[in-house]
């Protein structure tokens, strides 16, 4: 080890290491002091002693607070690990205990998963870990990916093709799709549309891009079907209002079409042809973390939390 390794370790101490990942995961000073249990003044003393350590800005002051550079991105992973190991050597093990804990956690993921979980997890945090809190963004593909590798989140939660190195997929839960109508509906029989029925509606789609492409129609296409997209939404609930006053109709996943059937006074129907299974993942970063292993049990057990509608 070089003299300028040992100059460089003798510097760090634990607390350094602390406020670094509590930046990280705040990306607010005020917020990092309150966590920590220290003024905002040590903190911004801290941050100006990792800035000469690691010879880098590591935060860039914008107007929603902290964002942190690509060096910070780099070693945020490394630094969660060297926590890790320290707490490990001092406790004999590296534990959540979600009674106690004061950890913010940050999901991406998708509008339609987000109303789903969102308030099931609400239950399961203020039942298990009533100091905690969690933050949903809305993230999907490759963006909700790239949040999980920077570190800016502890989960992505959606339908991805693959899984990057150094990130694990965990399995939820599959759904399918189904057809929503409003209640009494002159189309549904014997609680069913058939084919030429389905083909002469008028439809809402679900498009966060704001347009009228959405992942069903390609599958659609391939069974000798079209439909009649007449308006498009940016987000389940609102396209749920649409349908509820008028007669036109839209696909939506069955859980939560189900979920909040009660509350827009809708009708939940198979579709005529089958579609692809909706297979819903969350993806982690590739390292101990007993937080983020509490945090999907809770998601698991909020899947299980029956919703008002």
């Amino acid at each position: 080890m070089s003299d300028i390794d040992i100059s460089k370790i003798r510097q760090i101490d634990g607390a350094l290491l602390l406020v670094f990942q509590s930046l990280v995961r705040h990306r607010r000073t005020t917020i990092a002091a309150e966590r920590l249990n220290v003024s905002q003044s040590t903190i911004s003393h801290a941050l100006a002693r990792l800035r000469l350590l690691f010879d880098d800005p590591l935060f860039l002051r914008r107007p929603h607070g902290l964002q942190p550079t690509i060096r910070a991105v780099e070693l945020a992973p490394q630094i969660d690990a060297l926590i890790d190991a320290v707490g490990a050597a001092l406790g004999g093990k590296v534990g959540f205990d979600p009674a106690v804990a004061t950890r913010s956690f940050r999901l991406a993921t998708s509008d339609f998963l987000a109303t789903l979980l969102a308030p099931g997890l609400l239950s399961e945090f203020q039942r298990q870990a009533p100091n905690s809190r969690f933050a949903i963004g809305l993230a999907l593909g490759e963006a909700a990916l790239r949040q999980v590798r920077h570190n800016e989140v502890d989960l992505a939660l959606g339908q991805f093709l693959t899984t990057p190195d150094g990130l694990d997929a965990v399995p939820l839960f599959t759904d399918d799709y189904c057809l929503v109508l409003r209640r009494g509906h002159p189309s549904i029989v014997a609680g069913r549309i058939d084919r030429e029925v389905f083909a002469t509606l008028d439809h809402v789609a679900v498009s966060v891009a704001g347009d009228y492409r959405t992942p069903t129609e390609r599958d659609f296409a391939d069974r000798g079907l079209s439909r009649r997209i007449i308006a498009a939404a940016p987000r389940f609930p609102t396209a749920f209002a649409m349908v509820a006053t008028s007669l036109a109709t839209c696909i939506a996943p069955r859980r939560l079409a189900t979920a909040q059937a009660g509350a827009f006074g809708l009708e939940v129907c198979d579709l005529p042809v089958g579609l692809p299974s909706i297979r819903i993942v969350a993806v982690r970063r590739g390292i101990p973390d007993a937080g983020v292993d509490w945090l999907l049990g809770a998601l698991l057990a909020a899947l299980q939390t029956p919703q008002r509608s």
